[in-house]
């Protein structure tokens, strides 16, 4: 199974949208990001999101790009219990996608490599992808995509 794990593009700031859409350069890096996605063969799967509004845009991306269905779902806010998480994907087969925040995503992370969630084992960057493998009832970082890699976002 592979769980992808995804951090928010880049949000406008509370003073210019209290709800903090995705800037115009955020949506340009999560579309370049969700296009290497699908060119990668990841398609037909399920994306969780926070229900924030820069999570849900960033979901709705990527969704688009992979076919995905989006749910918006508990546990996924920034300082929420990454254990919640950790029980839902444990029980899981399929490949998910959770579309999400800092601290959380890291502490999940963490928590799922390494039993830790204070463990930093991955630099998350907004609008990037962190693939984790789960085999033989362990999980790994099996690979990272960031914004950067797959080029830069044109205002």
């Amino acid at each position: 199974m592979d769980l992808y794990l995804v951090q928010h593009g880049e949000a406008m700031d509370e003073r210019a949208d209290p709800e903090r859409g995705l800037t115009q350069k955020g949506k340009i890096e999560v579309e370049r990001t969700a296009r290497f996605a699908k060119e990668a063969g990841i398609e037909h799967l399920e994306v969780f999101h926070s229900g924030k509004k820069r999570a849900r845009e960033t979901a709705e991306i990527m969704a688009w790009h992979l076919g995905a269905k989006i749910i918006a779902s508990d546990g996924l806010s920034p300082l929420d219990d990454p254990w919640v998480w950790k029980e839902r994907v444990d029980s899981v087969s399929n490949d998910i996608m959770l579309v999400g925040h800092l601290p959380h995503l890291k502490g999940l992370a963490g928590l799922l490599v390494a039993g830790d969630r204070d463990k930093d084992i991955i630099d998350f960057k907004m609008g990037g992808i962190v693939c984790l493998r789960r085999k033989d009832g362990r999980w790994r970082v099996a690979w990272a995509v960031t914004p950067e890699i797959v080029g830069e976002a044109e205002e």
